[in-house]
């Protein structure tokens, strides 16, 4: 199963979605603070009582190893004149440069610094994120197998590096109904003026893998190629004011140099990736239904119910199996590219050679060849019970079965569904370590 041979629309279950392009700039955001209106989000999971007690608990994950190391003088960790410690971080934490994605949207706890020749640089692996702001902190965000996802900053200190955990000056934007409900990550979508201040009057939205591409990316610089697609990138708007007619992007689209538009030299790489950018907004909300279904069956637990009918984390599961599948994926109209080396990386990634086939992108009608999410060999699935795993993989199992039964399904596609199903114990109940 090296290749698709058949172009076969996976994700037929679950329509794709039509949206006629409007008047609002969209702009994703990671690692970001500051929320505007209500959106509609998944039901709460007391994630602050026992079990879990998220703000009281003790993290054990790799940050405080790597503090641990760094603390008893096993390991040095290198800083740089212009960018600090962070090509140290992204090589510790196995986060590749060429995921690099820059914002000049301000909203975040460094908002002050942000600006679209300060641009914020992103970066993020199969299981940690991290942020960086020229002339700023250091901001990560990495799994822990009871906590689910935790929140770090970095001082660029060269005499000591501390690693300082965060829970109230992140949690007022990510744990909210943007984030599931959770201490999580979102897609950040608005309206922003020349210097990325973002126009709270014109609404704020949240974006995923079923965004269609003429709502995404406003704020952000983009470097690639889409065809007659439009997008919101490398683009801001006049003035602060919200605007009476919807905004044209003339000269944002497909630009592959961005060095007209910031300043390139303050970053690792002169890339804002739209393949990484994607990417990105398929794996967040992987995780975050990830940990809702950790919390969930953690509390099941705790509650003596797990292996009940009705138990929590089974509904919870049913929801992540969903994104696992890429329900609602919208689907690309034109070919797109990336310009770093990005596509190439990330097919490499991954803790094994199983993993691998369902890295493989397509970037032709959809993101990926295969209706399985390569995010099943992330940290944060990995460290779910094997009841939940096995649970998972027997919901997949019967979606692709159903799917290879199909008369619309080409022989081709058919033969890469059943050489995946006998694929899915291997790929989903292993503990590979990543």
């Amino acid at each position: 199963m090296n290749s698709i041979s058949e172009v076969v629309p996976y994700h037929s279950d679950f329509p794709a979605k039509s949206i006629r392009f409007g008047s609002t700039v969209l702009t994703i955001v990671v690692l970001l603070c500051g929320s505007t209106g209500p959106v509609s989000g998944a039901p709460p999971l007391d994630f602050e009582s026992p079990p879990i007690s998220y703000s009281e608990a003790k993290p054990e994950n790799v940050i405080t190893e790597l503090q641990s190391r760094l603390d008893q003088g096993e390991l040095i960790l290198p800083y740089e004149e212009r960018t600090g410690y962070l090509r140290g971080v992204l090589k510790h934490l196995d986060v590749p440069e060429s995921s690099q994605m820059l914002t000049f949207l301000k909203s975040s706890l460094q908002r002050p610094l942000i600006q679209p020749d300060n641009a914020r640089a992103l970066y993020f692996g199969d299981d940690c994120y991290v942020g960086y702001v020229p002339g700023g902190k250091i901001e990560l965000i990495v799994p822990d197998e009871k906590l689910g996802m935790v929140f770090y900053t970095l001082d660029q200190n060269p005499e000591s590096p501390r690693f300082e955990r965060q829970v109230a000056s992140c949690m007022t934007c990510h744990a909210s109904s943007r984030t599931k409900s959770i201490p999580g990550l979102q897609v950040r979508s608005m309206l922003t003026d020349p210097d990325g201040q973002p126009v709270l009057s014109a609404g704020s939205f949240r974006t995923d893998h079923s965004t269609p591409f003429e709502k995404r990316w406003g704020g952000w610089f983009v470097s690639g190629t889409h065809g007659e697609a439009r997008h919101r990138g490398n683009f801001q708007l006049p003035d602060g004011k919200r605007p009476q007619q919807p905004p044209e992007n003339v000269g944002g689209l497909n630009v592959t140099d961005l060095s007209h538009l910031t300043d390139l030299s303050k970053h690792l790489t002169p890339h804002s990736d739209l393949v990484a950018l994607m990417v990105l907004e398929h794996q967040i909300d992987a995780h975050n239904l990830m940990v809702r279904t950790n919390y969930a069956w953690q509390i099941d637990v705790h509650q003596q119910r797990e292996g009940a009918a009705e138990a929590r984390w089974k509904e919870e599961a049913d929801q992540l199996v969903r994104h696992l599948l890429y329900a609602d994926e919208f689907r690309i109209e034109y070919p797109v590219a990336g310009t770093s080396s990005f596509a190439r990386d990330f097919a490499m990634q991954g803790p094994d050679d199983a993993g691998r086939v369902l890295r493989q992108l397509n970037l032709r009608d959809r993101l990926f060849e295969l209706p399985v999410s390569y995010t099943v060999r992330s940290r944060l699935f990995t460290a779910l019970p094997f009841a939940v795993r096995n649970y998972v993989m027997s919901q997949i199992e019967h979606e692709l079965l159903e799917k290879a039964k199909r008369p619309e399904t080409g022989e081709s596609f058919r033969s890469d569904l059943k050489q995946l199903i006998k694929k899915l114990p291997e790929l989903i109940l292993d503990r590979q370590e990543s």
